[in-house]
């Protein structure tokens, strides 16, 4: 009878031995894979976050060639304004230094 208990108290300590070796290996499976798992996501997110910020760029250039485009449009209708204005003020600005030189 003694020999029975102590048998069984061999088998359930080398059962409690598997176990836990199991339990080890599947830990280590599983912290390996979650590793493995976080690389990947930090890897598809570091690349949707540079995508995003070259669209991000690709907008910005485009909004800032257009605000380039609109500002030489204004100041070209700036420009013949002032150049319309000084063609039509001209005689009347020569003639009155000339009269005053003249005096």
């Amino acid at each position: 009878m003694a020999k029975d208990m102590l048998d069984a108290i061999c088998a359930a300590e080398a059962e409690a031995k598997n176990s836990e070796l199991n339990a080890r290996q599947t830990a280590a499976g599983m912290a390996s894979k979650a590793r493995q798992d976080a690389q990947e996501l930090v890897s598809k997110r570091t690349a949707q976050a540079g995508a995003d910020a070259d669209r991000q760029l690709e907008k910005a250039r485009a909004d800032g060639e257009k605000a380039a485009a609109e500002a030489a449009e204004n100041a070209k209708k700036d420009c013949a304004a002032i150049s319309a204005a000084a063609d039509k003020n001209r005689e009347a600005v020569i003639k009155k230094a000339a009269d005053a030189l003249l005096g």
